[in-house]
Order: C-alpha cells, then structure tokens, then sequence
C-alpha cells in the first residue's frame, strides 16, 4: 500500500462524476475530503471548454490551500491516449506540481487494492474497461445511452420497453398483463401499449428513461418474467463485453462492478457473477465497495513515491 503518513506537497486525488466531483487530499499527514456538484466547475463535456480546466484547477487549489505535489483526475469521457494527453497538458498549464488525467475506470483497482482488473461500469452509461500490458484501456459499449449501454438506467429501460412490445406482437394484449406492463402504463401516463410507444419515445431522454430503470428492477422483484429476462440480459451482455476485452489483451482475472445501477440492484451483481463463471471458472467479481476517490488519491500517493528521490535512493 502506498504510504499515506509521507509528509510532502499535498497529494491530490479527483474523481469526476456526471453528477459530483469528489476530491481526496493528503495535507500534511491529514486526509481532506471535498464533494461539489460537477456543474460547480464544468459545463458541457469536459473538452467542451477550456476554463472548464481553468475552474478544475481552481478547485484543487482552493482545496488543499497550496501547490500540491501530485494530482491524479479520474474522469468520465477520457477514453483513449489522445483525450488522456489532451485533457492532462491542459490541466498541467494551468497548475503547479505532477498531473495525470485518466480514464475514472483506471481508480477502480487501486480503489479495491488490486494491481489490475477488468471495470464494468453501470449506471448513467455502462462501459467494460480493461487495460492491455502497456497500460492502455481496452473498451467495451460506451457509446451513449441512445444507441448502446445496453446495462445502463436508461438502456435497460430501453430494453424493457422493447421487450413488452415484443411480447405483445407474440401474444397479443395478454402480454399487457406482466406486472412491468402496469408500471410503464402508470410512468408514462400512456392508455395501452400502442399510445405507451409514443410516449416512451417522446420523452426520450437520459433522465427519464433511466428514471424508469428501478421500476424494471421491481418489476422483476414482483415476479415480472419480461422484466427477469431484462435484467438477464443485461448481465449476460455485460459477461460478454468482460470476455471480449480480455480476448483483445486486457489484463486481469479480477472483475470490478461499480455505478449506481450495479451497486443499487444486487441482482444485477449476482446474475452478472453467474455469467461468468458459465464463461470463465477464473474470473472472480467484486463489487465496488470504496469510493473511486480512494484509487484516485492512491495513485497520486504512488506517483508521488516514484517521483522521490528519497524513495529511489532508500
């Protein structure tokens, strides 16, 4: 484990979320923590601006009160070298000491205290993270809530809608008896499943079709079998995306599950779990149980051990 009692600059880890940004810092031996909403210091995507970086920075320093030695950001939407580079030359320019800017899947292992792993992310979006020898992310799905993510909030509401008409072009307005049919009717305000086609579509959107997400959840708790084979699907497809970016040379048997749908729905987790080992007896899940923040600052203490001539020459 890297030494948290090392006296030095500030060691500055961030982790950026869609929603909230969390910062970890170790000041002086003492550990600082800060949340602020993301919106506080960003707007749009993170390239979208360049004083995004500007107010980035400035929320670092105003945190730790000093130039800090290392910071390490872990953020969303950092998904390949340019990006990294990118996003990592403009934070650099704009404050003191050693920055990194990385893919967020990256604080994961450290997070959980492993050296590498493969992240499946599912919330908002969900994205299959691994990291190849050198150290460059291998990626699965990822491409927006729209067309893929097919395990996020709003792909799995998605996916339910999808597969209650499906069962209604198999069986008819029977297939409007499965308790998911009832909580989409109420949700969306819609009569019957032909003006619920409508308005699914009509308001289609992250917040309102993964708003629905919970209730495909419940539905399955209700014994809904069009919402099992929903949430079944979603872990299958996750399986699958672990197994292919582990054919195309990501590392590591160990499989981290993190987001607000995995951490908030343990029978997703469990049915994940399932799938696989029916692909491989050798992957072990684990479900994210510390913030990402923690492998933030864990790779900034790392780094800044590293960089230290004293370390190098004890």
């Amino acid at each position: 484990m890297p030494d948290l009692t090392e006296t030095t600059g500030p060691v500055v880890g961030v982790d950026v979320g869609g929603t909230k940004t969390q910062l970890r810092a170790l000041v002086d031996g003492t550990v600082l923590d800060r949340v602020v909403p993301s919106e506080v210091w960003r707007e749009g995507a993170i390239f979208d601006h360049a004083a995004n970086f500007d107010r980035l920075a400035r929320l670092v320093l105003d945190t730790v009160g000093t130039a800090p030695e290392v910071t390490i950001v872990g953020a969303h939407g950092i998904d390949s070298t340019r990006q990294r580079l990118q996003a990592t030359a403009l934070l650099a320019e704009r404050m003191p000491g050693h920055v990194e800017v990385v893919n967020d899947a990256v604080l994961l292992a450290p997070a959980m205290g492993l050296e590498a792993a493969v992240c499946v992310i599912a919330g908002t979006g969900s994205v299959i993270v691994g990291f190849d020898g050198e150290g460059e992310p291998v990626t699965a799905d990822g491409y927006g809530w729209l067309i893929a993510d097919d395990a996020s909030a709003p792909g799995i509401a998605r996916r339910a809608a999808v597969a209650l008409l499906r069962a209604v072009d198999r069986d008819g307005a029977a297939a409007m008896a499965d308790p998911l049919a009832a909580r989409f009717l109420d949700a969306f305000g819609a009569v019957d499943y032909v003006d619920l086609a409508l308005r699914f579509q009509a308001e289609a959107s992250e917040a309102a079709w993964g708003g629905f997400a919970p209730q495909v959840f419940a539905a399955d708790a209700d014994g809904s079998p069009l919402a099992h084979e929903v949430v079944a699907a979603s872990a299958a497809h996750l399986a699958d995306a672990v197994v292919a970016v582990r054919r195309r040379g990501a590392r590591g048997a160990d499989v981290i599950a993190a987001g607000g749908v995995m951490t908030a729905q343990p029978v997703l987790a469990d049915l994940l779990r399932t799938e696989l080992q029916r692909r491989d007896g050798a992957l072990r899940l684990h479900v994210l149980d510390e913030p990402p923040v923690v492998g933030a600052l864990a790779l900034a203490v790392a780094r800044r051990d590293s960089l230290s001539p004293r370390k190098v020459l004890s």
